[in-house]
């Protein structure tokens, strides 16, 4: 059984990008705010690991994330922030509320990949064969 992710992008093609490297190994269920993300959250708390982005320390998002940490259930989930700002202030709130790692767009979409595989694998379990594949994104 494949280990469930969950993404909450408001960018389409950032969200497709996520959604294309990670399907191969992982369900993927996307979601463009925090609105639909607090939606799914309800009635799937089973989710692997949370991709969030996060804009700046004011946005909806930031919220979710405050919300997520004071969470029993969502605070143990692993969480990678994705966020447009290199504000080193924001890369602190958002460790400090507990996200596992802080990525800068544009990122690389194969370190996203090795990084969501040793988060959602550090507990012990056994991760499934590694594949060496070139990642192609073809959007035009």
């Amino acid at each position: 059984m494949k280990k469930e992710i969950l993404t909450i992008e408001d960018c389409s093609a950032i969200s497709y990008v996520i959604s294309s490297v990670l399907k191969k190994d992982y369900t993927v269920t996307s979601v463009g705010n925090s609105v639909e993300a607090f939606a799914q959250m309800q009635t799937a708390s089973d989710k692997d690991l949370i991709i969030l982005n996060i804009p700046d320390s004011n946005s909806d998002n930031m919220k979710l994330l405050k919300h997520m940490s004071s969470s029993e259930v969502f605070n143990k989930i692993p969480t990678v922030v994705i966020s447009n700002s290199d504000d080193p202030s924001l890369k602190d709130q958002t460790v400090e509320l507990g996200a596992s790692l802080f990525l800068t767009k544009p990122f690389d979409p194969v370190y996203l990949s090795d990084k969501v595989k040793d988060l959602i694998y550090e507990n012990g379990s056994v991760p499934p064969k590694k594949r060496k594949t070139l990642f192609h994104l073809n959007i035009f």
